[in-house]
């Protein structure tokens, strides 16, 4: 049983272990999310348990192809180098499938259209062969193309610099088995630390003291971490690093100590139980204010 306004993507993830079906936005925005209700595409990030009708058939990435029985759809994605960072892979995919389901025959224009249309996001690709990917599988789904004539056949000279040699991690991400860092945390027990991240809500402040007294009386928060605790230098280079650079490259802390360089810099590390919420307070000019409220 599972509440009612529980997202479909949180059973499916959190419930049934399928973790193929990622979240990104968690808000229906992106599309990393999406699976088939009853053939039709739809992100389970914004999809409340209520809406969906008793008897329907959900079908995720895990449900279109496995490693050892890919779907044209997988293995043109692995062809046309259409899994790179592989995040949102499984979305497309299964959106792509739906695409087919329901049009065989698109044209260039139609898988652009739907992808644009069901909020399809990839910040790798440019989207040219997720598009190629989409048409050489429905070639193959149409009988035009033997899926061996689609599979990649490795250069006779073992050349790979070049050539469009598949990535050794196509596989995993192709049919959802590819592990990202949230996948893990969902292995892990359940009483698991977890961390919650404090991160600066303003672009530039000059840290003039850091006030820990209150998140340290939070029930359940373990440690606080803070610059003073990073052994070594606490920097990090390689960010900034351009000849008409003024510093030495090592400019940027890995935990803010004197300074805040941009929104979101990570000012300390609370470890805690799993749905603790931790708060901290910075000081920032003469006033100090709440920057962040993290889930643990």
């Amino acid at each position: 049983m599972v509440e009612a306004d529980t997202t479909l993507a949180q059973v499916l993830r959190s419930n049934l272990m399928l973790t193929g079906t990622k979240i990104g936005c968690n808000e229906g925005q992106c599309g990393a999310c999406s699976v088939l209700i009853d053939g039709k595409v739809v992100r389970s990030c914004a999809m409340k348990m209520r809406r969906i009708k008793d008897g329907a058939t959900i079908t995720t990435i895990e449900g279109i192809g496995t490693p050892e029985d890919l779907h044209p759809l997988q293995v043109a994605w692995i062809v046309h180098g259409g899994a790179q960072c592989g995040f949102c892979t499984p979305g497309f995919i299964v959106s792509a499938k739906g695409l087919l389901d329901s049009n065989p025959s698109p044209s260039r224009e139609d898988v652009r259209n739907w992808f644009s249309r069901h909020r399809n996001a990839c910040r790798c690709t440019g989207y040219k062969q997720l598009v190629d990917a989409t048409l050489d599988a429905a070639k193959v789904l149409r009988g035009e193309m033997s899926i061996e004539q689609l599979q990649f056949m490795i250069p006779e000279d073992g050349r790979i610099w070049g050539t469009k040699y598949p990535r050794p991690s196509a596989l995993a991400k192709v049919t959802g088995t590819c592990d990202y860092g949230a996948d893990l945390g969902l292995q892990l027990p359940e009483d698991t630390l977890q961390l919650a991240l404090v991160q600066a809500e303003v672009s530039h402040a000059h840290i003039k003291s850091i006030d820990t007294a209150e998140a340290g009386l939070m029930p359940g928060v373990y440690k606080i971490l803070a610059h003073k605790d990073i052994k070594g230098k606490n920097r990090i280079t390689g960010l900034i690093t351009f000849p008409t650079n003024k510093g030495d490259g090592w400019d940027r802390p890995i935990l803010c100590d004197e300074k805040v360089f941009q929104f979101g810099d990570a000012i300390e590390i609370h470890p805690g139980p799993p749905n603790v919420y931790f708060k901290q307070r910075v000081a920032k000019g003469e006033e100090t204010e709440p920057l962040f409220a993290a889930a643990g």
